[in-house]
């Protein structure tokens, strides 16, 4: 009769430990390769999907195209790195018909947006920035119209349960137009990006005839009307003013062209501001990616003409433009904040006019600040995009001096809480991570401060070696649980931390900030507002974080469900889900 597994030598049961735990490496591995070639297919189709060239694509397709249509799809379904649904992949294998026929064509796209859409592929904070069911008025009150355009109209809007605002941005649906359209462009690249200084997206309503996005209250208003506002009140804008200005959207757009995005139309309006005061620390939120295009890392050129002729670079009027036009854009807003004047303008709209005047250059007597200020203007205001610098290059500029201390960013004890969630369950980790990428940009104000001083490179996100850098630099130097508490953050598996990963860690050190915001989320899933969900109301909110837990909580959601709310309840109270779903810390304000 064989031993039992109880009976077995102290040697063999270390040697069948260690085979097991090479067997999970080896798992765990594959799994990260898995994300990582996921990662990349999902951003090749978005490239498809976002170029205005998409026709002759669908009519031949080339190699990657072929290989990100093909794909197989895992047995299972609730695998993360599941890729295209198996009758999509059915769809996108067709072969092109002679002559591209309309409706193979719109087979093609409507393909390609059903898995773009599709959360179960999502990874990170792109999980949470769901299309919600019903209609949009019936969970806002619509409190004030913000302003009106050909896109359609904004408006400030504020929850009927949690009387949150937020701004409410309504856009009429083309008839004209091929399922690509532009909109939702626009929520496939808010849904990519996830930096403090870039409007976030949180949610969007589609109706008969208009989709609804629903966004961040800004409430400073424009970089414009903050100007205007200094004009007539006869302030000068300090230099010190503009220069915060200018790092956090050099930030802002540094991070959009890692991402392989170009704005393509930045302006001083579409720059805003958390606080409209001189006298107030600058926060800088980049809005409006309405026309913004991805790009390849093979070709890193924009297809289409697009932006504000007053700010928009030489080589975009010829249609023959990359990333550095946003370096541009910004030194025309740089320029209008040294010289209080934008540096073109031409009653024209021909190229050549606006070219020539480019050439020529603005009248840098109107720059009375610093004359570093005015170099690195200068340079990004450059005519040739051949020798205009990057935006990490204008970062480096010595007008932006050092770096800030990154030894202020968080004492011992907090750092010590930020390893401490790597102990958290996995479900309570998810939770979390639905708190963070919910966060609204005014109550996270302090999490970005954190933030930007570990980024030292200024790359919007945290890598391994910034944040143990930090960990020494306090004194914990253990390096296995420094890379034990980053590779619980990095929940995607990219190697980096995003801004909403970062967040999630830090939440368990701001606990009023966290508890506060958990409140938030019970009341949107407390449809009845008596304080109280019920347990189809608990399923609906489970529903929301399960994508992020580990794979026996996603196989098993009915068992967690029951563990949680009890066998026999049929409701269950905020005090309640709180005991279970957040972490038990030390209160910090």
């Amino acid at each position: 009769m064989a031993r039992s597994q109880a009976a077995a030598k102290p040697e063999e049961k270390a040697a069948g430990a260690k085979a097991a735990s090479r067997e999970d490496g080896h798992n765990k591995a594959k799994e990260e390769v898995e994300i990582v070639a996921t990662r990349e297919m999902r951003r090749e189709l978005l490239e498809v999907l976002s170029n205005p060239q998409i026709r002759d694509i669908a009519r031949k397709p080339g190699p990657r195209q072929r290989a990100v249509l093909r794909c197989r799809t895992p047995r299972s379904s609730r695998n993360r790195t599941s890729w295209l649904p198996r009758a999509a992949s059915r769809a996108a294998g067709i072969e092109p018909p002679p002559g591209l026929t309309y409706e193979f064509f719109e087979l093609f796209v409507k393909t390609l947006r059903r898995v773009a859409f599709d959360r179960s592929v999502l990874l990170g904070r792109e999980i949470f920035v769901t299309q919600e069911p019903g209609k949009v008025w019936d969970v806002y009150h619509r409190v004030k119209t913000l302003g009106e355009g050909s896109f359609g109209s904004a408006h400030l809007g504020k929850h009927k349960r949690t009387k949150e605002e937020r701004v409410i941005k309504v856009v009429e649906k083309s008839q004209a137009k091929l399922p690509v359209e532009d909109i939702e462009k626009e929520i496939m690249v808010l849904r990519q990006v996830d930096h403090p200084h870039i409007i976030r997206l949180h949610e969007w309503y589609e109706g008969s005839s208009k989709i609804y996005l629903v966004m961040d209250a800004i409430k400073g208003g424009t970089l414009r009307e903050v100007l205007l506002r200094f004009q007539a009140e006869g302030a000068a804008v300090e230099e010190t003013w503009s220069r915060s200005v200018m790092k956090q959207t050099l930030q802002a757009m540094a991070y959009c062209h890692g991402m392989r995005i170009i704005h393509k139309d930045l302006k001083d309006e579409n720059v805003m501001l958390l606080k409209g005061s001189e006298t107030s620390e600058p926060f800088v939120v980049i809005i409006d990616l309405g026309v913004s295009e991805m790009f390849s890392s093979s070709d890193p050129h924009g297809k289409l003409m697009g932006g504000t002729p007053m700010t928009m670079a030489p080589e975009v009027w010829e249609n023959n433009f990359g990333p550095k036009c946003d370096v541009w854009s910004a030194g025309c807003i740089l320029y209008e904040m040294l010289a209080g004047s934008l540096p073109f303008a031409v009653r024209s709209m021909n190229p050549k006019d606006w070219q020539a005047l480019h050439r020529y250059g603005p009248d840098w007597r109107k720059v009375r600040t610093s004359s570093l200020s005015r170099r690195l203007c200068q340079e990004m205001l450059t005519y040739s995009d051949t020798h205009r610098p990057t935006m990490p290059q204008c970062l480096q500029h010595k007008w932006f001096g050092a770096k800030d201390e990154i030894l202020g960013a968080l004492d011992v004890d907090q750092l010590k809480q930020l390893q401490e969630f790597s102990n958290e369950s996995a479900l309570k980790r998810a939770v979390i991570m639905e708190v963070a990428s919910k966060l609204p940009i005014e109550r996270a104000e302090r999490i970005a401060k954190v933030f930007e001083k570990i980024d030292e490179n200024s790359d919007g996100s945290i890598s391994l070696e910034e944040l143990s850098r930090l960990f020494s630099q306090m004194g914990l130097k253990d390096r296995s649980l420094q890379n034990r508490a980053f590779q619980t953050l990095d929940i995607n598996g990219d190697g980096v931390l995003s801004f909403s990963e970062f967040s999630a860690g830090v939440l368990t050190v701001y606990t009023d900030l966290l508890e506060d915001r958990f409140l938030e989320l019970f009341r949107r899933h407390d449809l009845n507002g008596d304080g109280m969900l019920s347990r189809a109301e608990f399923e609906a909110f489970m529903e929301k974080v399960l994508p992020l837990a580990n794979r026996s909580v996603q196989q098993s959601p009915a068992e967690t469900i029951t563990k949680i709310f009890g066998h026999e309840e049929d409701l269950i109270t905020f005090e309640e889900m709180r005991a279970q779903l957040l972490p038990t810390t030390k209160r910090r304000r």
